[in-house]
């Protein structure tokens, strides 16, 4: 058994890949090449949104997005407690004030109420990470802040997770509303590190938004703030998109909505089979999450992972500290506690979970799980 495991995904297409970066290679077409525009038509569509660019990273898709912004080293960027170190640097690489928001003891996600409560007169932006593949009610997050602040939503892990916030649907079916937030989102990150929910075989990302005036900006900015031919008109980053990357997209695209329904059914004979045990707190999800992780909490966190490390079973904590007591971040950021978040960091456990995952398996995560509290 793996954590995850992309290896039969990408056996199964390995023809169809190999043959169109074949096609790529005779062309020459490497540097923003055809497939690059392809792939950027085809991830808005599905993700429904006008405008959509990519490039090289998750990470530089959040720092560009704060770049198109014109930020000053003054303005206040308000991020969730908990979260992968790439939504605070990105911040921290754009000089940007940091300012933290607790988390929801339930889900995880940024809570609405402690961004209520840290909103200032230097508050530009807010980050609301999509943790685990979870949906920010970004509506409400919009009535809270006006619309004269940003919103850049962090959507590494939720590639086409709908918006389902008064939905009453089961895990394992489609989101009945299929709202994906970029109505009230300025802007959207994603990330196609190997393991998500939608994987290059390498590193890459893209940044959707409804504003043609941003996605202009964004658009030279990904290329050294390359406007015409040797004349670099902003502050750019080299972060194109590879065209072998988008390419190797182009396919696997047409599977991620199968494989997060996949990844659904699974987490949802999780929850089933959980439930019942006491000393296992589920992470509370609505019905469109992608679910690109399933993470439960525990008290003896510990204790169980080693217990499960031993029987072959692999899990992972994310994310073993909250960003407030991120090492790189120390000197970007004032001494903040964050109750939630910082148990969370000490009680988070991930459970293994990936398309074509043998429900064998996760029988036998939840077997050891309550052998573990007999």
């Amino acid at each position: 058994m793996k954590f995850t495991d992309v290896n039969p995904f990408n056996k199964k297409i390995q023809k169809r890949i190999n043959k169109s970066i074949l096609d790529t290679v005779k062309k020459k077409d490497f540097i923003l090449g055809n497939n690059v525009n392809k792939f950027e038509k085809k991830f808005s569509n599905l993700s429904k949104s006008k405008y959509a660019v990519g490039c090289a990273t998750g990470t530089d898709a959040l720092i560009l997005a704060l770049k198109s912004l014109n930020l000053k080293p003054n303005h206040e960027v308000i991020i969730p407690g908990m979260s992968y170190i790439s939504t605070g640097l990105s911040a921290a690489l754009n000089n940007n004030k940091i300012v933290f928001a607790d988390i929801d003891n339930d889900t995880g996600l940024i809570s609405l109420n402690s961004v209520k409560n840290k909103i200032s007169k230097n508050t530009k932006v807010v980050i609301p990470v999509n943790l685990y593949g979870q949906k920010v009610d970004i509506k409400k997050l919009r009535r809270i802040i006006g619309y004269n602040k940003y919103i850049i939503e962090d959507s590494a892990q939720a590639h086409f997770a709908f918006s389902c916030f008064d939905c009453k649907k089961s895990l394992s079916t489609r989101c009945c509303k299929k709202e994906m937030n970029h109505k009230y989102a300025d802007i959207s990150c994603y990330s196609f590190y190997p393991s998500k929910n939608l994987g290059a075989y390498g590193d890459g990302g893209i940044i959707t938004t409804n504003s043609k005036k941003l996605f202009n900006k964004i658009y030279f900015l990904r290329n050294l703030g390359t406007i015409k031919k040797n004349v670099h008109q902003y502050e750019g980053l080299n972060s194109r998109l590879d065209t072998l990357q988008a390419t190797i997209l182009l396919e696997k695209v047409k599977f991620t909505h199968s494989h997060n329904d996949y990844r659904r059914m699974v987490s949802s004979f999780y929850d089933k089979q959980l439930s019942t045990i006491k000393e296992v707190k589920l992470t509370s999800s609505k019905p469109g999450s992608s679910r690109h992780l399933y993470v439960i909490r525990i008290k003896n966190r510990n204790k169980l992972a080693n217990y499960l490390l031993k029987n072959k079973v692999p899990v992972q904590y994310h994310y073993p500290y909250s960003l407030n007591k991120a090492p790189a971040l120390k000197n970007k950021i004032k001494k903040v506690k964050l109750l939630n978040s910082e148990n969370w960091a000490k009680e988070c456990l991930s459970l293994p979970l990936y398309p074509y995952m043998n429900l064998k398996d996760a029988n036998k995560v939840v077997r050891l799980i309550r052998k573990f509290y007999s």
